[in-house]
Parts: C-alpha cells; structure tokens; sequence
C-alpha cells in the first residue's frame, strides 16, 4: 500500500535509497503509467523504494488530484508526495531542487520524460541531469514519448479530444474508459417532472467537463458494481444558467440522493439543441432514449 504524503518534505527512508519521478501526472495516461513503470521496475530491480512526485495542477485537469492518485496506488508506489505548485516551489533553482531530492529521498536514480525539467526557468532540462547527476553519482533514465495515432499521447491532447466529444480515442490514450465521479446532488427537477427524472452530478472546480451534448453512458452507483444503461447530459441549465452533468438512468428508480456515482460516457450521441417548450423536450428525449436503446442493443451483439 502506498504512503501519499501532501509535502515537500522528508521521508523516513531507512537504509533504503528511492528511484524519484516527477510530473502533473493529469490522468495518469498510458504516456504517464510507461514513464511510472519504468521507475518501478528500476526500483525493484536495484531494491531502492520508489517514489512518484505529483504536482498538482492549478488550471483544469482531467481528474481530480484524488482520482489520480488513486490511479498511480494501484501501480504500486511506495510513496507518492503530492506538491502544490506554488511560488517557493517553481521559483527554486534546479541545483537546490535536485540537492533536495537526494536529502528528502536519498535519492539514487531520477526518472524522467525526454522532455522534463525542472527548477527556476526551467534549466533543470536533461542536458543538467546528465552533467548534475553524474557528479553526484545519480542514475538518470529517459523515457521515450508514447505515441497514439502517429502522435504523442498527452493530458492536452486528451483533454482536446474529450472537448470534440471522441470518447473512442480518449479511452485509446488513457488506457480505460475515461470516467467522472461526484456526488448526486438536488437539481431543478424538471426531469422528474416529464418522466426523464436524472441524476445531476455535483461538479469540481478546475475539473475539466466534455464536450456539451448528449452521451449514452453507464452509471455506477455508490456501493455497487453493476453497471447502469443512462441518458447523459452536459449542458447549460435554462433556468439558473449554470452547467449540469446530469443521467437519465434507465428502467431506474430508486432514490440516490447524496450518493456517489460514476459516469462512464461512451459515445457522444448529439450536439444540443434549442427547445422550445416541454412537449418538444419530451419528443427530443423520447428520440434520444431510443438512439440510445438502440446503442447498447448494438453494443451488447459487438461484445
């Protein structure tokens, strides 16, 4: 199990040096977990402790930092520091930030990205580690970009695909199926109230939200693991103006109010559309729920 510290600070190390890696780590994507893996098997390899830094974000991200660490637990770390990106952080010189790593972590083996650096602009680049590291008798590893497509997977070309609605290709560079988790919170009921009840999903600062339209999705209630056939919606409310994710789920019922869902969007079904009046919304959701019988009637033959 991994110890999750929420400090630049020192660990208690025992004799044991570490393999450090560092990154934003947003998502954890397939790019970030062949960077990750790398570290662990040098690690076991070299019997050192291995260690992943991860700077939080502080513009959106795909996940929330919970999420992601949580991502990178189930890969075996044994420790993950989480660092706020703050002043004192990004303002340090490369030469006292690395002379850190080797007193917080008695580090022995730095694994980066070919692209990495670090320190105050950003001159801790690799042409520093080769030159730093070496005098200090560290093991540098470059990992080379993992590539999607002809292209190099990234959390930006990620989070470009999730806001053009290609669901497919976000899977394909994440490595599962891309997910959001929150609680069901009160929404304005009008749903309910024309036989398409939903659940709205309570939603995160700085958390990045998919293309606006309307998803067939699954839903996994709070304490289960049975996956629920749903009528997703991203959009902007009518009524106070403010952006919902909310699911239709169903031949579903019962009361999840408070509970904690997730949505697995699955394929981007349409844009949204001005509606004029409720019973043209019901038509519209009628239509919809259809496409979307229809979906997963596709779906379960292809499986």
């Amino acid at each position: 199990m991994s110890t999750v510290v929420y400090d630049f600070c020192p660990i208690e190390t025992g004799d044991l040096g570490s393999v450090v890696t560092i990154g934003k780590f947003d998502g954890v994507h397939r790019g970030h977990k062949k960077l990750l893996s790398e570290n662990l098997k040098i690690a076991k390899k070299k019997n050192l402790l291995s260690v992943a830094i991860l700077i939080k974000k502080r513009n959106v991200a795909i996940y929330r930092v919970e999420d992601s660490i949580s991502f990178m637990e189930e890969l075996g770390f044994n420790y993950i520091i989480v660092i706020d990106f703050l002043p004192e952080f990004y303002t340090m010189e490369a030469k006292e930030f690395f002379n850190k790593l080797i007193e917080y972590y008695n580090m022995k083996h730095i694994v980066v990205g070919v692209d990495f650096a670090f320190g105050k602009d950003r001159v801790g680049d690799k042409y520093f580690l080769e030159k730093y590291a070496n005098e200090n008798d560290i093991g540098v590893t470059e990992v080379s970009f993992l590539l999607y497509k002809k292209e190099r997977i990234s959390s930006s070309r990620i989070r470009e695909a999730l806001s053009n609605g290609k669901i497919y290709d976000v899977n394909k560079m994440l490595g599962r199926e891309y997910s959001m988790t929150s609680k069901v919170i009160h929404g304005n009921a009008l749903g309910r109230k024309i036989g398409y009840p939903t659940a709205n999903m309570e939603l995160f600062p700085n958390l990045f939200v998919p293309k606006m339209g309307v998803y067939s999705s699954y839903v996994k209630i709070e304490g289960s693991d049975k996956l629920y056939e749903a009528l997703t919606f991203i959009g902007i409310s009518n009524i106070n103006n403010e952006l919902r994710v909310e699911s239709h789920i169903l031949d579903f019922s019962a009361n999840i109010y408070g509970k904690e869902i997730t949505l697995i969007p699955l394929k981007y079904i349409r844009d949204n559309i001005r509606v004029n009046g409720i019973e043209e919304l019901k038509k519209i959701l009628k239509k919809d729920e259809q496409n979307i019988r229809n979906y997963f009637k596709r779906r379960t033959k292809c499986l």
